[in-house]
């Protein structure tokens, strides 16, 4: 995706002074630095009822006066108890830390990465962040226990549904296809629509809202930008967030959905 917009903003939108991160985020990972998550994604969870365990890193004491919703609470000094209660599933369980201190949360961040929790994520700018957007807190309201299931993201289509509309079982779903005219031109799956993700900011409009959109790309990054134009527009709209291949007849060669 980095050479993707790369191109993109210097080309569409003019820019000169452009960098691009090449090896990405899988490189940044790998690293062991902070990875950040924002307030509005932690809202669309809480919205959406996405799975997640957030953690309050605060004393009991601040914790019990005023937290976001949902959050478990687990000070500094309890980290071992954190690790304990955590499922036992290191690759799939999220986890969005938040505190009043940065220096914290980026240290329980790397702890639990230590131990094996790759999915680990600060909240950017703390509980002050999220009451600075006018988001709600609640007093006294703490989980008592960390209770986890698995789920995709929010927003998210499975690949056995998408399979089944492409293959006509869905009337009133329709996959759009945001990748480039270069890509389609390869590979396009029959009864699909495409719109490229440069220009759907601008072409939305084209769609009727009588049907649901399933958004795909190669790999989801931009079937999920896809997905959030569509919503903000009104649209019902979800997103196949995987490495997809398409055969040149049309149909379906292969879908690997991506670990989120």
């Amino acid at each position: 995706m980095s050479p993707h917009f790369y191109r993109v903003v210097k080309e569409v939108y003019g820019y000169k002074n452009v960098k691009a991160f090449y090896s990405g985020f899988p490189s940044w990972q790998k690293t062991g630095l902070p990875i950040y998550t924002e307030p509005e994604f932690l809202k669309l969870m809480i919205e959406e009822k996405g799975a997640y365990v957030l953690v309050d890193l605060r004393t009991a004491e601040k914790a019990t006066k005023d937290h976001i919703p949902g959050a478990v609470n687990y000070s500094m000094d309890e980290l071992q108890d954190l690790f304990n209660d955590l499922p036992d599933d290191k690759k799939k369980t999220r986890i969005i830390y938040y505190s009043d201190n940065e220096d914290d949360a980026k240290i329980a961040h790397r702890t639990l990465r230590i131990n094996g929790y790759d999915r680990g994520y600060i909240l950017n700018g703390g509980i002050q962040a999220w009451k600075a957007k006018g988001y709600a807190t609640v007093k006294n309201g703490l989980v008592s226990e960390i209770d986890y299931k698995y789920s995709y993201l929010p927003g998210v289509v499975d690949d056995k549904e998408f399979k089944e509309v492409v293959a006509g079982k869905h009337p009133d779903k329709v996959v759009l296809d945001v990748r480039d005219p270069s890509e389609v031109y390869k590979s396009m799956i029959t009864g699909s629509l495409n719109i490229p993700i440069d220009t759907l900011d601008n072409r939305w409009s084209e769609l009727p809202k009588d049907k649901e959109y399933l958004a795909m790309c190669s790999g989801g990054n931009r079937a999920r930008m896809a997905y959030m134009i569509l919503k903000d527009h009104g649209y019902k709209a979800r997103y196949l967030d995987a490495k997809v291949k398409v055969n040149k007849d049309g149909t379906v060669k292969s879908i690997k959905m991506r670990k989120n």
